[in-house]
């Protein structure tokens, strides 16, 4: 996929509408994303080829929906390299303070809202490999220049002009884009033209990461534990994940008393692993240890996420402590929200202003759930007896009472929905996500109701909205209307319950699933969309 760069800012060959720079998973999901819009996307990684460890392991419900969107969820369940899985908490001794799972939450919540169970595991190097060869292929492919260093940044007002070195040649290029979005992660050099202030959420913690395969697939099947374990410990806090292919992660606390912190050589870090493998109850011996080093969590992010034509996704828009698993996941909803963003500006939909919410939806939300991380990682990392006392009563209550669990599990990450943006802001579920519920089609075919609209606008009526805005929304923004029992059928009525409980007729949603607006009158609706991205 290693491509010929021009060193003529005027050559056609060097004009694209969006360069991405950094191909990891958030970077080659905006690429697919933005394919699918019909833009002439550049994607610029300064490696050759994709990380052979995997260091994201989960994603949530919402990116789940997400990668359904983008069209590639079907292709990862069917070669092997996603499991939806449960997530348990420990103690020192292993012993189970709490979970969620269907027994103890339910099913309704583990996979109520987007249609995906909470948690989904999958190898990040398949997730990767896939989305580069998407991207790539078919009509529109995108242009990707691997190998290659980002040198230089000039954001010349009507146009963004990118200088960059193929590392293996040392030979220098150019090209030019409308907007460049960073996805290149905690040392961002998109973020470093930006050139804005960081806000520190005082967090810093060394963590020694282990990626270890188990090549024995009867051993890797039976003795090692489905799903994700978090241990709540003050010295040997961490989490343990059974992914995919072998493949086992564990990241723990590089505590003094545990681990230490004299670990320098290759030796050093070897044995280390093998002292935390053996440390969780499992025999070193059956684990090959691919990578083991130290990482340096911190809490953060720019104070800025729009600078002019730059923007910035993923770990070069913000930082955090693995505890509630959102590292990647925010980076997902990103690269949803921001996509649909661009497109409307590429396509004049709408003034530039647009990708302001970008950054106006995207950084709040995302700043309190770092925050939350940050505090479950206080939570469990607590030294205090007293403390610890009244977390283990409160998993000792979630145990006997699903009441207590549901509770807990609904406050174990904190995803407001969107205050400002792009939204109409006249019903209270405006700016958090629209459900996802099973529907049938005309034919009778069982599908997801996100099936039936694309990456699209669209309009979901218990009536028949009509009128001139209602053929603006379809003619000029692609917007799909769905009427129920029309379009679509609703067998277990859990559309109808949820229009009767919140006293709506329609309601209208964004390409990321997020709810513009909601009333009795589709056509109001669409109205004030089209107000809206007039401004």
């Amino acid at each position: 996929m290693e491509n010929e760069m021009t060193t003529e800012p005027g050559d056609r060959a060097s004009q694209f509408d969006v360069a991405i720079v950094g191909c990891g998973p958030v970077g080659a999901l905006l690429a697919n994303l933005l394919k699918q819009y019909g833009h002439k996307v550049a994607v610029l990684e300064r490696e050759p080829d994709i990380f052979y460890a995997p260091r994201g392991m989960g994603f949530d419900d919402e990116s789940t929906r997400i990668m359904q969107s983008a069209g590639i969820l079907d292709r990862l369940k069917a070669e092997g390299h996603i499991y939806q899985a449960d997530l348990e908490l420990i103690d020192r001794s292993g012993k189970r303070l709490g979970g969620f799972d269907r027994r103890s939450v339910g099913e309704d919540l583990l996979s109520g809202l987007h249609g995906h169970r909470h948690m989904t595991l999958f190898h990040q190097p398949s997730l990767e490999a896939t989305l580069r060869e998407e991207f790539a292929t078919g009509e529109n492919a995108a242009t990707a220049y691997f190998n290659h260093e980002v040198t230089g940044i000039t954001d010349q007002g009507d146009r963004v002009e990118l200088n960059c070195k193929d590392r293996a040649t040392d030979e220098e290029h150019s090209l030019i884009a409308k907007y460049v979005v960073g996805c290149d992660g905690a040392r961002s050099t998109v973020r470093k033209t930006m050139n804005v202030p960081r806000i520190d959420l005082k967090y810093t913690k060394k963590y020694l990461v282990v990626d270890a395969i188990v090549d024995d697939p009867v051993y890797f099947r039976t003795m090692i534990p489905q799903g994700g374990y978090i241990l709540l410990d003050g010295k040997e806090a961490g989490v343990l994940f059974k992914g995919l292919h072998g493949h086992v992660r564990f990241d723990f606390l590089q505590h003094s008393e545990t681990i230490g912190q004299e670990l320098k050589t290759d030796e050093d870090y070897q044995k280390a692993a093998r002292d935390l493998i053996r440390s969780r109850g499992f025999d070193p011996e059956n684990f090959r240890v691919i990578r083991s080093v130290s990482y340096t969590f911190h809490a953060g992010m720019p104070s800025k996420w729009r600078v002019g034509r730059l923007m910035v996704a993923g770990d070069a828009a913000h930082l955090t402590p693995p505890w509630s698993g959102q590292g990647l996941n925010m980076g997902v909803r990103d690269a949803a929200n921001l996509s649909f963003k661009l497109n409307l500006a590429l396509r004049g939909k709408s003034s530039d202003r647009i990708l302001d919410t970008y950054d106006e939806e995207r950084r709040p939300q995302s700043l309190e759930t770092i925050q939350a991380a940050v505090d479950m990682g206080i939570r469990m990392q607590n030294t205090s007896p007293l403390q610890i006392g009244l977390r283990n009563l409160a998993y000792a209550l979630s145990r006997k009472s699903k009441f207590v669990n549901r509770l807990l599990f609904k406050n174990w990450i904190r995803k407001p929905s969107y205050k400002s943006g792009l939204l109409g802001l006249q019903h209270r579920l405006s700016g958090g996500p629209m459900f996802q519920p099973w529907v049938e089609t005309a034919e009778g075919k069982r599908v997801r109701m996100d099936d039936l609209i694309g990456l699209n606008f669209a309009l979901i009526s218990t009536d028949s909205p009509t009128g001139p805005e209602v053929r603006q929304f379809v003619s000029e923004l692609g917007g799909v209307v769905l009427k129920l029992d029309c379009d679509f059928f609703d067998p277990s009525e859990t559309v109808c319950k949820w229009y009767d409980e919140h006293r709506i007729n329609a309601v209208l949603l964004r390409p990321d699933r997020v709810i513009y607006d909601a009333g009795r009158d589709g056509q109001a609706l669409c109205r004030s969309l089209l107000a809206e991205l007039r401004k």
